[in-house]
């Protein structure tokens, strides 16, 4: 498996190095489109544009690039945390109330922060959705175990470090009743799906025995 990490960690490298410079372009086509809504907006405040007219021809102009393909899109997201991000969430008595919300927590999708992955750290990205945190074919976080429990508690993001489901209603219907939001939840892991990494991860590891198995 020595060589597969170092396949692994030399792909996230390459793919960093590629998304950092495309991010950054991202940034200036973001500039460009902020001076060129100022511009349209002070040739409206001037009665130079008819608006209504100009928002027609735009959103002519967006089918038309749609349909033939031309849609700019990256894809590609980093997280950057704000200092009043950084604090620990409210106490939430996550073992009593796993069997209720599935642990829903911890299928959701986020991206990492520049910092999370340039260290390397033990939480992954999803090769094919660079950068937010891997997932396992049942929807869940691929550091998370059998029994709903994360394997890197002390050194978890510190979006999971600050999140709290107290009054998040996609989980909770009523948060002190214990009522989970049954439809919420149900249509959410209908979704899960297996990545590419994980397809080709389990194409070459060495499976283990079933237990009722003979020996070979």
């Amino acid at each position: 498996m020595d060589r597969l990490d170092e396949l692994e960690r030399q792909v996230e490298g390459g793919n960093l190095f590629a998304h950092s410079a495309l991010t950054e372009h991202a940034g200036r086509l973001n500039e460009a489109a902020a001076l060129m809504n100022g511009l349209v907006g002070l040739l409206i405040q001037r009665g130079l544009v008819d608006g209504e007219e100009l928002l027609g021809i735009v959103e002519s102009a967006r089918e038309a690039a749609e349909q033939a393909g031309q849609h700019a899109t990256l894809g590609v997201m980093v997280r950057k945390d704000r200092p009043d991000q950084l604090g620990p969430g409210k106490d939430v008595d996550c073992a009593t109330r796993l069997p209720h919300c599935r642990g829903a927590c911890c299928s959701f999708h986020f991206p990492l922060s520049v910092e999370e992955i340039e260290r390397g750290g033990p939480l992954k990205w999803d090769l094919a959705r660079p950068y937010y945190n891997r997932h396992n074919a049942n929807g869940y976080c691929h550091k998370l175990d059998e029994a709903h429990g994360c394997t890197i508690y002390d050194e978890r993001p510190s979006v999971c470090r600050q999140y709290s489901c107290v009054n998040d209603t996609r989980i909770w219907k009523d948060f002190d009743a214990m009522i989970p939001n049954t439809e919420w939840l149900d249509e959410n892991f209908s979704r899960a799906e297996r990545g590419p990494v994980e397809i080709f991860m389990d194409a070459v590891s060495p499976r283990a025995p079933a237990a009722d198995a003979p020996p070979a």
